[in-house]
């Protein structure tokens, strides 16, 4: 990986948290904190992610790999016109890169765990971002599994892509783009959380800026990756966005409970949502 690139990823996570610290520095008189755990919500959200993933896994697990024939027989013009132009794009530079930007983008919320003056708020924020994580993945990988989308890199016949790469597990999973779904859902949570405990901060719109680009930035890497098609990219970030909104939502002390309550018959669970 050319040394460029740590530079970039360098730059990329000094900028992100100059922009929480800076959001977050004018504005520490914090409201009461509106977060709440309730052990029946969390075991609702805890237990969603990982079946949602232990399913996506044993899906992938039957997924049958793409043989040199089927390869050979891809074409691009199969492709949807708004897609097509990512059949062209190959570069595990930009690959690596998406990998560094990634960690940094979805590190940049932990910040508000050392931000906290309770030890308890802490604990709160970790276990929601925790549940954002693991449900994004949790049912990203399960779509993955179900939609057995070839990836854009398949279709490329340039020399320079590995025919072993195309005849992964791996290159059936493209659709929705994991990378997008968990950067997207870290921007977002970051933002609704600091939106919740500042509301009054005049850098809320800073926030949301920075974050959302630096989430788009991993987006956009992903495509020039050749490892995604745009519309692979909008699934993730929708998926990821709605989740990383939901999950603090969810927690509000004023709004919707969620919780395990005995169904009609004794072998039943039932869900209880309470606005």
């Amino acid at each position: 990986m050319p040394a460029t690139w740590p530079s970039a990823i360098r730059t990329h996570a000094a900028v992100l948290v100059a922009v929480v610290l800076g959001a977050v520095g004018p504005a520490r008189a914090q409201q009461p904190f509106p977060y709440r755990i309730s052990s029946g919500r969390e075991t609702v959200l805890l237990a969603a992610g990982g079946a949602a993933f232990a399913a996506g896994l044993l899906v992938t697990a039957e997924l049958d790999v793409l043989t040199p024939e089927d390869v050979a027989a891809a074409n691009p013009q199969d492709v949807n016109a708004f897609d097509r132009p990512a059949t062209t794009r190959w570069s595990p530079d930009a690959s690596a890169l998406s990998d560094g930007t990634l960690v940094v983008t979805v590190g940049a919320p932990l910040v508000f765990l050392a931000l906290a003056r309770e030890r308890s708020a802490r604990s709160t924020i970790a276990l929601m971002f925790g549940e954002t994580i693991l449900l994004t993945n949790g049912i990203g990988q399960l779509l993955k599994a179900g939609a057995r989308r070839t990836r854009p890199y398949v279709y490329n016949d340039d020399p320079v892509v590995p025919l072993v790469r195309k005849t992964t597990k791996s290159a059936r999973q493209s659709l929705p783009s994991g990378h997008a779904a968990n950067a997207f859902a870290s921007a977002v949570f970051l933002s609704v959380v600091h939106a919740t405990l500042w509301p009054d901060s005049p850098a809320r719109p800073w926030i949301w800026a920075g974050s959302l680009t630096a989430a788009g930035t991993v987006a956009y890497l992903r495509y020039a990756s050749g490892k995604h098609f745009p519309t692979d990219i909008l699934a993730g970030a929708a998926l990821g966005g709605a989740i990383g909104w939901a999950v603090p939502q969810l927690h509000r002390s004023e709004g919707v409970r969620l919780s395990i309550v005995p169904g009609r018959d004794e072998t039943l669970v039932g869900v209880s949502l309470r606005f």
